[in-house]
């Protein structure tokens, strides 16, 4: 016969023993999650490689194969970033500094920031963007009268 003091003591070491197994189990199992999420990623990223290198191929994406398969292969690689905001705008006010007038300057960094509008497409040879500026025009002298 097995004394309730004898009991309690299984009890202890099967908690003790379970623990470390449990945590152990718990941790592995993560694991696999997280190789199975990685593994679901990577074979996403690559079907789209695979998407955009037909693309490319096929001549249905709008760039020239060998630009389009680069891009398709940084892609890949993970080497695009997209850029914040802030960056973004800085580089369109970089650009415009071109322009020698600040009148220019100034409608550049405007079309820049989406003012205007945009008609046309890349794929049908081009974009065009318009930015009208008002401003009235120099009233005469009033003359004397006479």
């Amino acid at each position: 016969m097995v004394s309730v003091k004898e009991i309690g003591n299984m009890k202890t070491h099967l908690i003790s023993t379970l623990g470390p197994l449990a945590i152990t189990f718990a941790l592995f199992s993560s694991l696999g999650l997280g190789a199975v999420n990685a593994a679901t990623a990577s074979s996403t990223a690559e079907a789209r490689y695979q998407q955009e290198r037909q693309a490319c191929l096929d001549g249905s994406s709008n760039q020239d194969r060998a630009t389009c398969l680069k891009e398709a292969g940084a892609a890949r690689s993970g080497q695009l970033t997209t850029a914040d905001a802030r960056k973004l705008q800085d580089n369109a006010a970089q650009r415009c500094q071109v322009h020698q007038s600040s009148e220019d300057r100034l409608a550049c960094e405007r079309l820049a920031q989406g003012k205007g509008t945009r008609t046309g497409s890349v794929r049908s040879g081009g974009v065009l963007m318009e930015l009208v500026t008002r401003s009235g025009a120099p009233l005469p002298a009033a003359s004397a009268p006479r």
